[in-house]
């Protein structure tokens, strides 16, 4: 695990290094203007759900909801939040070191910091990656559907950022390789702590 969480911030740094480089910015840019070009009013209300559903108090509706299910405050819950706390300040800091402006022009809702790595896609993945882990330990039955479940809604938070046009793709890439990468550590070391 510890391995695997590594890589994905190996793969985040060389994301970090390459964002200003005139192909990913193309890239990016051709990505926006695809994702822009599926806009339809009842879409828009559904990507403004999975939106909402990443923001912070998203979150925090989410993680007292999975602390109701038997046994996920200390095999999900715990974990998810010393994640989440982590790889949100490191990337509050990352923000404000990287400054990659946010896309222009084609904005459904405004931010205001940033763009580099997403918030929202940095604690999806944190978030739906421990409950993926957690809930896999405590109920193997159940494993592939709390995967799927877990890549499906990190997938539509991270889709909906592009969609709503505040973040390009990179932008939700690395927060999802910066966010699995520091929840692969988190889990590492509390599976070493507690072996």
């Amino acid at each position: 695990m510890a391995i695997a969480g590594i890589v994905c911030l190996v793969l985040f740094a060389g994301l970090a290094v390459g964002i200003r480089q005139p192909a990913v910015e193309r890239l990016d840019a051709r990505v926006t203007e695809k994702v822009v070009g599926l806009r339809r009013p009842g879409l828009n209300t559904v990507m403004f759900f999975f939106t909402q559903l990443g923001r912070f108090s998203g979150v925090v509706v989410v993680m007292i909801a999975l602390a109701l299910i038997p046994g996920f405050w200390r095999g999900v819950v715990q974990p998810a939040g010393i994640a989440l706390t982590v790889s949100w300040w490191v990337a509050f800091a990352l923000k404000r070191v990287l400054k990659r402006p946010r896309p222009e022009g084609q904005r459904l809702t405004e931010e205001t910091d940033h763009s580099f790595p997403s918030f929202h896609a940095t604690c999806s993945a944190a978030l739906y990656l421990s409950l993926a882990l957690g809930g896999a330990a405590l109920y193997p039955l159940l494993a592939f559907w709390l995967s799927a479940a877990a890549v499906i809604i990190a997938g539509l938070i991270g889709f909906s950022r592009i969609y709503l046009g505040v973040h390009f793709l990179t932008d939700v890439t690395g927060g999802w390789l910066f966010g699995s990468g520091i929840t692969l550590l988190v889990w590492a070391v509390l599976a070493r702590v507690a072996g």
